[in-house]
């Protein structure tokens, strides 16, 4: 989605909620229940069922799972302006804006088994050194790895895997043998 669509939902949603960091993890949250409910999707897309049904629903659904106001008036308008097809991208940009304003930078870890609490925050702690912000950390388990771990920050990436180390070790081995 382009970021002329976005930006007005992103400007509004910034000029009224009050705690936009509270409104935007629920909004999160609400699409990860979104994305798991494929019933509830085919039905608030649904341009035969009457345009007040699908809002009721959506505000039922919205009440139920403890959104704030704010959170919930915004999925309303992009069920009115039929864009909420395109909520990952709306909160995409909600979280980059958001970041933007706080000086947060979020840091992706991807580890070959779940790691401890004190190997996370090692790492949130050296990439908040490097870059002076607010660090929000995102942990992911990925077996292919063998063993270290993969941090990426925007498009900057450290690999400290396994496989790129055997991979480092196989290039000196063929820089010494003889051609």
């Amino acid at each position: 989605m382009s970021a002329r669509i976005a930006r007005p939902y992103v400007d509004a949603f910034f000029a009224v909620a009050k705690d936009p960091g509270r409104e935007l993890a629920a909004l999160e949250a609400f699409r990860h229940a979104y994305a798991l409910s494929p019933e509830l999707r085919k039905v608030l897309s649904n341009p035969g069922l009457e345009r007040e049904k699908r809002e009721a629903l959506l505000r039922a659904v919205s009440s139920r799972v403890g959104l704030p106001e704010i959170a919930g008036r915004l999925l309303v308008i992009l069920l009115r302006n039929g864009r909420l097809h395109v909520l990952d991208d709306i909160l995409a940009a909600l979280r980059a804006r958001l970041d933007r304003d706080t000086r947060a930078v979020e840091a992706r870890v991807v580890t070959a088994r779940p790691a401890d609490t004190a190997v996370l925050e090692a790492i949130r702690a050296l990439v908040a050194d490097r870059t002076k912000k607010t660090v929000r950390l995102v942990a992911a388990v990925d077996p292919a790895l063998l063993g270290g771990f993969v941090v990426s920050v925007g498009s900057a990436r450290l690999d400290a895997s396994l496989e790129r180390r055997l991979e480092k070790a196989r290039a000196a081995l063929h820089a010494l043998a003889p051609a």
